[in-house]
């Protein structure tokens, strides 16, 4: 059961909060708890009136009535709008992709690891014994943030501390014809 914490003895929200209030006031919070996700209110849904528009110059101003925006809130179509982002963002794996790139799941197999990322390269202990180093210098560094290579520097990267790649390929000996 999830834990609701009220406001505080003596904090009240005003009853009259105004629509760009309450946006500032949900963005303020986003930015501090480090939430994200989309917001869609009816600053986008004018967004969508403009951008859609021949001439976004003969749009009324706002797009949108009161009663225009009590009728988009009452349909199918917007009451599905936040399970239906929810089904993007799963089916899109955004969530897992986060957590790959962060080194909290496994790179390969998703399995769950624990540790910095400069002990395990991002890798189960598994999946790590299975690959190469060559493969495994072409990832992005798994101390980064999980998208960008590494930045290699004498001999490591200086982010995670894995052994660079050598600057030219070994050459070997070839026999000469007799």
């Amino acid at each position: 059961m999830p834990m609701f914490i009220g406001l505080p003895h003596g904090v009240s929200l005003p009853r009259n909060l105004a629509e760009p209030d309450a946006r500032h006031l949900v963005s303020v919070l986003a930015r501090t708890f480090q939430w994200t996700g989309p917001l869609f209110g009816r600053a986008e849904v004018e967004a969508y009136l403009h951008a859609q528009a021949d001439d976004p110059a003969t749009l009324p101003c706002p797009a949108l009535t009161d009663k225009d925006w009590q009728r988009v809130q009452k349909t199918a179509a917007w009451k599905g709008l936040a399970a239906d982002a929810r089904r993007a963002i799963t089916t899109a794996d955004v969530i897992g992709q986060a957590l790959r790139q962060a080194g909290c799941c496994c790179a390969h197999c998703d399995t769950p690891i624990s540790g910095p990322p400069t002990a395990n390269w991002g890798l189960c202990p598994v999946c790590l014994n299975r690959t190469h180093l060559a493969d495994l210098q072409l990832l992005p560094c798994p101390a980064g943030d999980g998208a960008s290579p590494h930045r290699w520097n004498g001999g490591t990267c200086t982010a995670c501390t894995m052994p660079s790649p050598p600057n030219r390929p070994h050459l070997s000996a070839l026999a000469t014809a007799a």
